[in-house]
């Protein structure tokens, strides 16, 4: 864990875990949200082919985003790994240790704010 105590460890496991339970959340209320009998019933009732191209639209966002919601649970489960194996809140790119406030906002930061920026802007 780098210097990191067992306090952390666990606050910062604790920070992770939360962050993890509101995704599967927010993923198994938006799929049974979607499954629900309002959204058969679209495809039921007759549509012109510009209304089933919009329903089709529509299903596409939901399961881009159901995508998006899987990856951010990967990388949670990555992070825990990484808090187990000791080298969570280590930036991977200069090796010194990520704020606890930036990993409270972000736990799954791989990059200490610095490295970051350095590599938002392309450099």
């Amino acid at each position: 864990m780098g210097g990191r105590k067992k306090e952390d460890y666990n606050r910062l496991k604790e920070i992770l875990l939360e962050k993890k339970r509101k995704m599967w959340n927010s993923l198994r209320d938006e799929i049974f949200r979607e499954l629900g009998e309002g959204y058969h019933d679209q495809f039921d009732i007759p549509q012109d082919i510009e209304d089933r191209a919009f329903m089709d639209l529509i299903e596409d966002i939901g399961l881009t985003l159901a995508d998006i919601k899987c990856q951010e649970l990967t990388n949670m489960d990555e992070a825990m790994l990484r808090l187990d194996e000791g080298t969570y809140g280590i930036c991977t790119e200069c090796g010194v240790e990520i704020e606890e406030e930036r990993l409270k906002v972000m736990p799954v930061a791989l990059y200490c704010v610095k490295c970051q920026q350095h590599k938002e802007l392309g450099e």
